[in-house]
């Protein structure tokens, strides 16, 4: 089987799934309100396993494992940082058993390293402390149990991302760069992402030069995620501009309700899709897929649409 940066260049465009998380949520998983699904590899494994497999049924040729909020930093909140290498490695395992129950094609696994701080933290970001390391063993952890590529999501500062790509890319696996973006309140310059009500200033970068400062730490291709459907486009334009390798796209749509964590108002399949087929056409976009608030039949439309492209 050609590799992932050989399938990028042959100009294939891939299917990654949905939001893992939400989805986890969506079938009656309560979140933590700090580690967020992390906790679920732990208390409803099948869940976890079964919406890898749903995805993969559906027809997403990358699944990623539920490890985006299972870093020792963020587990350490809830008294679990001693549990945090058993943890990503169940949830690995979990994808992996999900493809060798269903998938009738090869299916990569993607390990997801984050962002995240503990989600009560005021920080946007998880730095400080010993954030480096908790990071440098997640990577190395998810390389040993297996995945075939790690996806650096919601990139939106310089510091904190510098870390998480350069410990992914130590891996020596293909690295997936997932910036997260908003438009600023001029509604022209984009910016990088900021979700938190607090004076937190770590994230409030100009994109463009965010990703001028970080692109010279490597990573195979670079894209827009956790972005609402709205802004992805303006931060595909700019990301264009700035990252020379392949792009991907998978946004989030529909509106966070707390404290439960559920999306409401999403984007139906096809309008979703009818999205990701401009982000491809205007802006060549290869990797595509969902972020919160997408689930498996948005996958599944997804699939139509780019097995219809390719006729």
């Amino acid at each position: 089987m050609a590799s992932l940066n050989e399938r990028l260049q042959n100009g294939e465009i891939l299917l990654l799934d949905g939001g893992v998380s939400t989805e986890i949520r969506r079938r009656g998983v309560t979140l933590d309100k700090n580690v967020w699904s992390g906790l679920a590899t732990k208390t409803h494994p099948d869940a976890v396993r079964q919406v890898h497999a749903d995805y993969i049924e559906a027809g997403a040729q990358i699944i990623t494992a539920n490890t985006y909020s299972t870093a020792r930093h963020v587990l350490e909140s809830i008294n679990l940082g001693h549990e945090s290498k058993m943890i990503n490695l169940k949830s690995v395992q979990l994808a992996q058993q999900a493809r060798d129950e269903v998938a009738a094609e090869p299916i990569l696994i993607a390990g997801s390293m984050s962002s995240m701080p503990p989600l009560t933290s005021h920080r946007e970001v998880a730095i400080g402390g010993q954030v480096q390391s908790s990071y440098q063993e997640l990577a190395e952890g998810l390389a040993h149990a297996g995945v075939d590529l790690i996806i650096a999501e919601m990139m939106r500062d310089v510091e904190n991302a510098g870390i998480v790509i350069r410990a992914a890319v130590s891996t020596g696996l293909p690295v997936l760069i997932g910036f997260s973006a908003m438009m600023a309140e001029n509604g022209v310059d984009v910016r990088s992402l900021r979700w938190k009500n607090t004076d937190d200033t770590t994230s409030a970068h100009d994109f463009g030069e965010m990703v001028d400062n970080l692109k010279p730490l490597g990573g195979l291709a670079a894209g827009i995620m956790h972005t609402r459907v709205e802004d992805t486009g303006p931060a595909l334009e700019v990301l264009r501009q700035h990252w020379p390798g392949p792009l991907m796209a998978y946004a989030e749509t529909g509106k966070l309700v707390l404290p439960d964590w559920r999306y409401e108002e999403v984007s139906s399949p096809r309008e979703y899709a009818a999205q990701i087929e401009g982000w491809i056409r205007n802006y060549g976009v290869q990797i595509v897929g969902g972020c919160c608030g997408t689930g498996p039949e948005h996958i599944r439309v997804l699939r139509q649409l780019l097995d219809g492209l390719g006729d």
